[in-house]
Parts: C-alpha cells; sequence; structure tokens
C-alpha cells in the first residue's frame, strides 16, 4: 500500500513541481514510511552510482548543445536534403533523434521548415513524421536519460536490454513508413560528404564505446574531438555547459535511485505484488507502465517510477519488451509530451487530425510488442 500512495503521490505532483522533485519527495515518504528515519535511508541516495549517472546524462546533452551550437545540426538537414530529396524530411528527426535533447522533435521541426514550406501533405503528416522519426531510439538508444536510468534499475549490461527491446524501435521504423507515400526519393551523393562531417560526433561516440565499453568514456572523448576539430572557445564552451547542467533531470536521476533503492530495502514491490496478485502480472505491468507513461508525458516517468516496482518481472527479455513499449507508446499518445505539444504547435496542425494519425500508428505498434512478447516469452 505504502509504494501504491508513493506512485500516485509523484504523478500528482509531476504535474505542478516536476517530476524530478516530486519523484524525490515521493520516494523519502516511502523511505521513511517504511525504513524510517536514519542511515539506511541516507545510504539509499548516496550511492556512487547515481553521481556517475547524473555525469553521463550532462555530458550527453553537452554533446547535444555542442552540436546545435556549432550549426552541425542545421548544416546535416541541408546536407540530407541534397542528398534524399522530399523523403529527407523522415531522415532528418531519425538523425536528431541520436542526439538526445529537451523538446528535441522542436529543433528538429525547424530544421524541416524550409523543407516543408511549400508541402502539398499536410501539416498533420508532417507533424506526425517528424515526432514519430524523432522518438524512434527512444526506447533503444543508449544516450537516452530513460535507457541510462532502466540499465541501473535492472542493473543489466546494454547488449542484453538491447536484444530485449530493438523490435520496438524497428516495428516503430517500419509503420512510419507508411506515412512517406508519395514522397520522392532522389539519391545524390553530394551532401553525403557534409553529413558525415556533421554527424561524425555521434559516430565517433559509437566507435569509442565499443572499443571501451564506457559510455562516459565515449562522450567525453567525443566532446574533445569537436572541441578541437572546431577549436570551440572558452566563452561558446561555458554556455554550452550551463545549458546541459539542467538540475531537472540530474535531481531525477538522484531521486531515481534512491527510490529503487528503497523499494529493495524495504521488500515494498514484493508487498504491492501480493496485493495486486488476484491480476495477470503481464496485465498489472502493462496497465501501470502505460498509464505512468500516458500520465507525465515523459520517458524518463516509466524508467523510474514503473520499472523498480516490476524490476524483477522485467529480468525476462519479453516481459521488459512489453513493459518498455507500454510506456513509451504511453509517453508518445500523451498531450502532455512537451515535444508532441510543441511540433503541433509549430506546424499550426489540429490536434484532432494528429491524433488519428498517431492511433493509426500506436495501436498495431502495441499489438506487435505483444506478439513479440510472447515469441520472447515461449522461445528465450
Amino acid at each position: 500500500m505504502y509504494l501504491f500512495v508513493s506512485i500516485v503521490l509523484a504523478l500528482t505532483l509531476a504535474r505542478k513541481i516536476g517530476i524530478g522533485l516530486s519523484l524525490l519527495i515521493a520516494s523519502l515518504i516511502l523511505g521513511i514510511l517504511t525504513l524510517g528515519i536514519g542511515w539506511k535511508l541516507l545510504t539509499c541516495f548516496l550511492q556512487i552510482q547515481s553521481f556517475e549517472i547524473m555525469l553521463l546524462v550532462f555530458l550527453t546533452y553537452t554533446l547535444a548543445n555542442l552540436m546545435d551550437k556549432l550549426g552541425m545540426l542545421e548544416k546535416l538537414s541541408r546536407s540530407l536534403e541534397q542528398s534524399f530529396g522530399s523523403i529527407s524530411i523522415s531522415l532528418i528527426p531519425l538523425l536528431i533523434g541520436l542526439i538526445p535533447m529537451p523538446a528535441g522533435a522542436l529543433v528538429s521541426a525547424s530544421m524541416l521548415s524550409p523543407l516543408t514550406k511549400d508541402s502539398k501533405i499536410g501539416p498533420e503528416r508532417i507533424t506526425i513524421i517528424n515526432y514519430w522519426f524523432r522518438h524512434i531510439w527512444t526506447p533503444v538508444w543508449p544516450l537516452y536519460p530513460s535507457v541510462i536510468i532502466a540499465l541501473v534499475v535492472l542493473g543489466m549490461q546494454y547488449e542484453k536490454y538491447l536484444l530485449s527491446t530493438f523490435p520496438i524501435a524497428i516495428v516503430s521504423f517500419l509503420l512510419g513508413l507508411t506515412l512517406l507515400k508519395d514522397l520522392n526519393f532522389e539519391f545524390r551523393a553530394e551532401g553525403l560528404k557534409d553529413a558525415f562531417i556533421n554527424i561524425y560526433p555521434i559516430l565517433a561516440l559509437l566507435l569509442i564505446y565499443l572499443i571501451f565499453r564506457n559510455l562516459i568514456v565515449a562522450v567525453i572523448v567525443s566532446i574533445l574531438i569537436v572541441i578541437l576539430h572546431k577549436k570551440v572557445g572558452i566563452e561558446d564552451l561555458k554556455l554550452v555547459i550551463k545549458k546541459a547542467f539542467d538540475l531537472r533531470i540530474l535531481a531525477l536521476v538522484f531521486a531515481v535511485i534512491g527510490y529503487k533503492n528503497i523499494i529493495e530495502f524495504s521488500k515494498s514491490a514484493e508487498a504491492l505484488y501480493e496485493e495486486i496478485s488476484f491480476m495477470p502480472v503481464e496485465l498489472t505491468a502493462f496497465v501501470l507502465f502505460f498509464l505512468v507513461g500516458f500520465s507525465t508525458g515523459i520517458e524518463l516517468s516509466y524508467s523510474s517510477i514503473a520499472l523498480p516496482i516490476f524490476r524483477e518481472f522485467a529480468e525476462q527479455p519479453g516481459n521488459l519488451l512489453l513493459a518498455i513499449s507500454a510506456g513509451f507508446f504511453g509517453v508518445m499518445l500523451s498531450p502532455f509530451h512537451l515535444c508532441y505539444a510543441l511540433t503541433v504547435e509549430f506546424f499550426r496542425a489540429e490536434l484532432g487530425k494528429c491524433y488519428r494519425i498517431l492511433l493509426s500508428l500506436v495501436v498495431p505498434a502495441l499489438i506487435s510488442s505483444y506478439i513479440f512478447h510472447l515469441l520472447f516469452s515461449f522461445f528465450l
């Protein structure tokens, strides 16, 4: 019961004070009720892992902001349009999605604006193309805070996580292709060189990670490469770092680690399982992940609120796939999702028409995820 109360409290407060602070308050209340006030509660938060994850999130945003500041993202959109024609309106948000940043869909939308100015496919379709392709990477890409937190909560290597969740991205991509009918594909090699020049920090990051198997090292080296290559000045670097130092996100990471540890030490998850044991655990997990994602509109929410509760359940590949897909598509449907609201406003689209297109993608995506869940559960 205490755990359920903490979830409701976190979701209620998130609307007013943000998910980071709300989760911190909810976790403290859960800790006091189950562990009492003392050293054991304090140690739940003072974990070296907390500071490592906060550093990784900060570094990731630093790289994204640095590339934006240097105009690399804008140049990338121009070169892609030159190389691939009108179909580049999907490639731009797809590639920008590799770079985690708050309200990132607005960045890709601004890059698409010159390319779609005279388009006849309608603002609603353009809105969903930008929004959908921008988020395809979210449930699987290791730079996203939601994935980073999921790995911490599960105590899982990224490779194992990816093997469980990759169908979500593949199905999303294939469904997204249905939005691209009537668009022209005209390949010209001239712009590829410029595209490579402006996406190289991400490619370098991937290569370094494969060598050292350490995301912090990979992101740091990628940042240093960009700074040295572009000869970034001190003042510009200060602005980039200041923008990347998002206290809301850092507070959320700190709260998540504490929340996870409190749930483990107090055995709150086991108690909740007993209270809801009359329901199939797959259904309970699906509903909770979906509702948490939908009600907050933030990818971090299902990793930070729902996943610690269903940690043991999600250790199985099929179950993890089901849980993450429910949370992710709940977020994608949420009217509170900042990317969705900003993109609809940016292209002056009608929300109702956008939802009709979005539902035509999300419903088959959820059905496909459930089929993969069954296949994984049977064969793995």
